[in-house]
């Protein structure tokens, strides 16, 4: 039992290696003997875990999407009314990729990369099938606008990445005030009028 505890902090110690090397170097810029050097581990040992720097980055990809979700479901209670749930959700993701911005970088640069595979796309959707049928319970019930299930991803999503952005950018910090707001204006673009 105990060894499998040591291969876990191992594999984590890898991830979290990888994912702030990637930040800073880049994929080309980033090979895996960097990542054993930085972990103070082999080269050998990330071959145990990982085929090859594609499937490390894959993993890692996964292992970021699962954290986001468990971020975004943090004090989120099912029986409140949908507006609620939908800015815990909203303002769940933002607080967390601005506490984040390492993970925040990460999944946008590699969201589109080659090396992300198909599968590891799928297992991202179904990570985050539960915001999915979030929005579609909303469309069902007309708590928000019957559009196609991503124009409403778009524009929640949207405002999100472009704040999180000028916050990085300018290295300013969004106020709780300012991110209810946003929260508001995205509600006020997808919310069924007849509500």
């Amino acid at each position: 039992m105990e060894q499998v505890i040591i291969k876990q902090d191992k594999k984590t110690l890898i991830l979290n290696t990888t994912l702030r090397l990637l930040s800073k170097n880049g994929f080309h810029g980033t090979p895996i003997s960097m990542i054993a050097e930085n972990a103070s581990i082999g080269a050998g040992t990330i071959y145990r875990y990982f085929k090859n720097k594609e499937e490390l980055i894959n993993e890692l990809f996964i292992e970021i999407k699962k954290r986001i979700i468990n971020a975004m479901y943090e004090g989120y209670d099912e029986t409140a009314d949908y507006e609620t749930r939908f800015r815990v959700l909203w303002v769940n993701m933002i607080n967390y990729y601005n506490d984040n911005p390492t993970e925040f970088v990460f999944i946008e640069q590699h969201r589109y990369a080659p090396y992300v595979s198909t599968l590891t796309r799928a297992e991202s959707n179904r990570i985050l099938s539960p915001v999915l049928l979030f929005f579609l319970e909303g469309k069902k019930n007309k708590y928000i606008k019957h559009l196609p299930l991503y124009t409403i991803i778009g524009l929640i999503y949207g405002p999100i990445i472009t704040m999180v952005k000028l916050h990085l950018d300018h290295n300013k910090n969004l106020t709780s005030i300012q991110i209810n707001k946003a929260a508001e204006a995205c509600w006020d673009a997808v919310k069924c009028n007849n509500k």
